[in-house]
């Protein structure tokens, strides 16, 4: 008897000991936000993660949340419950995570009201456009900073619409050019306030005004130092520290009104002819940064604004080729760029060759060739590339590459297996 009692009060030991060693075992990531942030990327939002994965990281999350409140941690609680939503869930599951990220916004408004964060996670799962309008203003209203203006403004335009939506969003732009501090942004929000409000004099002549525009006019020439950006561009190699920025505030399509198109070129014609004269490593290597920036500022998203100015652009940067630039990273970017700006498929190739070749270990590079093989329908090489570029890439890029490599594979596997025909 006695016996068995010693046995099972030594169970009952290494029960609790077992139990001791489980409580001791720290919850995941404890109180470092980074370590959830970087989670929730690769269970959440990169492409090999599930609804599973999501729903596990969101189990983990919530349990973490129960001990003491944490912003971010309630932030980051209603970004993962909109994810979920978004994912392939049943229209009732839908509702249930988009209500649940309701309330955790909720809670971040409730407990710090003068934080954007809450307003702006509202925003992002309101039910309606007018709904969506008014978190917004809330946010800009909490924190008054300039990029929450321009959604509000943006909103603004999509939602309200007609010349009251309009012309309000030329005024949140403007109010954004006020609040902003960094040159290039000032001059983008002040241009695009004036371009708004030009847009809705031409569209609502009786609502807008005159004096409105001109007024937006005389305050982004006047806060801006142009004679310094006309300095810099007739004398690039002296004003070095602030070409770059010239370049990116000039050569801006939205403020054509206010600096033409021909004077950004002449600025970079005066640049690269200056790094040909250089005698300076340094100065030429700056030189062909800041030309870079001008050309990527003018081509924005796409291609040149035309086909005389893409040809200039490819000219410009053979020419920076030629001065022998280090590091060689700064001719690889040049290279990608002419690859961007060359129509033929074959010279393109040739262009992102030549890249790889300098800088053997870049994924986009070797993704942006993969691709031109793909078009020029040079399978193998294409798979080559691809493969690699997978290797070097992060893991949110794989699923672009994935599907390319799909049909790459695809048509080359039917030049040696082609299609059953069935009777």
């Amino acid at each position: 008897m006695h016996r068995a009692l010693a046995i099972l009060s030594v169970g009952a030991l290494w029960a609790l000991a077992d139990e001791a060693v489980a409580a001791e075992e720290p919850r995941p990531c404890e109180d470092d936000l980074g370590c959830w942030q970087e989670l929730f990327a690769s269970e959440c939002v990169q492409s090999a993660s599930t609804t599973e994965t999501c729903l596990v990281f969101l189990q983990r999350l919530e349990t973490a949340r129960r001990g003491s409140y944490s912003s971010g941690v309630t932030l980051l609680l209603g970004e993962t419950l909109h994810r979920l939503s978004r994912k392939d869930v049943s229209p009732e599951a839908k509702e249930r995570y988009l209500e649940r990220s309701r309330a955790a916004y909720g809670q971040i408004v409730k407990n710090e009201p003068l934080k954007a964060s809450g307003y702006l996670g509202l925003a992002e799962v309101a039910t309606t456009g007018g709904e969506r309008v008014g978190w917004l203003r809330r946010a800009v209203q909490a924190e008054f900073q300039p990029v929450h203006m321009e959604l509000l403004a943006n909103a603004l335009s999509t939602e309200v619409g007609g010349h009251t939506g309009d012309l309000e969003a030329a005024r949140v732009l403007e109010d954004a050019y006020t609040f902003e501090s960094t040159a290039t942004e000032k001059w983008r929000y002040g241009a695009s306030a004036l371009q708004r409000h030009t847009d809705a004099l031409d569209r609502y002549p009786s609502a807008a005004s005159d004096r409105s525009l001109v007024n937006v006019l005389l305050r982004v020439t006047d806060d801006i130092d142009y004679p310094l950006l006309q300095r810099t561009l007739l004398e690039p190699e002296s004003q070095l520290a602030y070409l770059a920025d010239a370049f990116a505030i000039l050569c801006e399509e939205s403020i054509a009104e206010i600096v033409s198109l021909d004077e950004c070129l002449a600025g970079l014609e005066s640049a690269v002819s200056t790094a040909e004269r250089s005698a300076f490593a340094g100065g030429r290597r700056l030189l062909a940064e800041a030309s870079l920036t001008g050309m990527r500022t003018i081509a924005g998203e796409s291609l040149p604004r035309s086909a005389v100015t893409q040809k200039k652009f490819v000219d410009w940067i053979d020419r920076l080729l030629m001065t022998g630039l280090e590091p060689v990273e700064v001719s690889a970017n040049l290279l990608e760029a002419r690859a961007d700006y060359t129509a033929n498929l074959l010279d393109r190739a040739d262009a992102l060759l030549r890249a790889i070749e300098l800088s053997p270990n870049r994924g986009d590079l070797r993704l942006k060739l993969g691709a031109t093989y793909v078009s020029l329908r040079v399978w193998l090489d294409a798979l080559e590339q691809l493969r690699v570029a997978r290797f070097f890439l992060p893991p949110e890029e794989h699923e672009r590459v994935d599907k390319l490599v799909e049909t790459a594979d695809k048509a080359y596997q039917a030049r040696f297996f082609p299609p059953v025909v069935t009777e």
